[in-house]
């Protein structure tokens, strides 16, 4: 990670029209957590750094695009002996027919929702992300477009839109997927996503009464709103989910929501808020004949600041709570709990610093 943000520090932005793009994101952080929460606790409560570095490359040859990017990660509270996490999030072979198709073929962000396409640490004004789904990255073929005032994006994935540990971890399926969006003016926005399809995986098969392990669905309908005025901005995401459950009669539904509020309050220096309520399902696998199938009121909130030391360099510092809303005999299993960060960013372009030294 020092290396990294040693090779970064004398990079500028690049020119967009150029055919190369090669940039990185570097985060430092220091997690202090309780001990006992299971959404926010880390390394038992005793304060642990963290740090990625992600690299985004792209290239074009004209209407024909590819897009990578990869990621190196050391988790908050991992051992100092531990090895780092490879991964790649981003593999895009893009065509641009024209502002109205523009289809990707690959492995790319989840089209659900909108937190997505905010999920680095230079566009999110807080440290932490929403409960009420994970980012994920299937594979699959996406046509999205714009026009006018309106925007759209039609996919068919490999993996449904859930949170991490909330119901089995899925396995690899062809679902559709749909997004609509309305911006009638630069500082207002509305829009809609769908999914649906199965949940589950092989590994439940010996869990399922009868029938196959596909012949139970997840749906998902989102909604989600942006709208800023002068240096204050406002975002929002509202997602009704409904699964089927082996062995009950009944759908387990959810609904989950945030709101989130930025004020840039000069050039450098800006203050945020989050706030979320997720009324989730808890769905696992007993026996053949009987699946847990339950729902839990969590409620979340972060507030936070950051400053903007130069036009690369980000500094933030964020508290974080969450609180359940269940019964007393249960609260030793749901405890409440909270988490203080610290993070600091690097944004670079690689390329414009290799055209600098030459």
């Amino acid at each position: 990670m020092v290396v990294l943000l040693v090779l970064a520090a004398g990079v500028s932005r690049a020119r967009a029209q150029d055919w190369l793009v090669a940039q990185t994101i570097v985060d430092g952080e220091m997690w202090a957590t309780d001990s006992g929460s299971r959404m926010l606790s880390v390394n038992d409560g005793n304060p642990a750094p963290a740090g990625r570095a992600q690299l985004f490359v792209g290239a074009a040859a004209g209407q024909v695009q590819l897009l990578f990017m990869g990621e190196v990660e050391h988790e908050a509270g991992a051992e100092e002996d531990e090895e780092f996490e490879f991964s790649y999030d981003l593999l895009v072979l893009r065509v641009v027919a024209s502002p109205l198709a523009v289809i990707d073929v690959g492995k790319f962000a989840t089209p659900i929702g909108a937190f997505a396409q905010r999920r680095f640490s230079n566009l999110n004004p807080l440290i932490g992300m929403p409960d009420m789904y994970s980012v994920t990255y299937p594979w699959g073929v996406e046509v999205s477009g714009t026009a006018s005032h309106l925007d759209y994006r039609a996919a068919v994935v490999s993996l449904p839109a859930v949170r991490e540990g909330y119901s089995p971890e899925p396995g690899v399926r062809p679902r559709p997927a749909f997004g609509f969006g309305f911006t009638p003016a630069p500082e207002f926005r509305l829009g809609a996503s769908a999914t649906w399809g199965s949940y589950l995986s092989e590994d439940d098969a010996g869990f399922i009464p009868a029938g196959s392990w596909t012949d139970y669905d997840q749906r998902v309908l989102a909604f989600d709103t942006r709208f800023s005025r002068g240096y204050f901005e406002l975002r929002g995401e509202l997602a009704l989910s409904r699964y089927e459950v082996p062995t009950k009669a009944e759908t387990s539904d959810g609904i989950a929501f945030y709101l989130e509020a930025k004020q840039t309050w000069t050039p450098r220096f800006f203050t945020a808020v989050r706030g979320e309520r997720n009324d989730y399902p808890f769905i696992r696998p007993v026996s053949a004949s009987n699946w847990i199938a339950r729902n839990t009121v969590a409620y979340n909130a972060e507030i936070g600041v950051g400053f903007r030391a130069t036009r690369e360099l980000l500094l933030k510092a964020s508290y974080r709570g969450v609180w359940y809303d269940v019964d007393p005999s249960a609260s030793a299993t749901l405890p409440d709990g909270y988490a203080l960060a610290v993070q600091l960013s690097y944004a670079a372009d690689i390329k414009s610093w290799f055209e600098r030294r030459h």
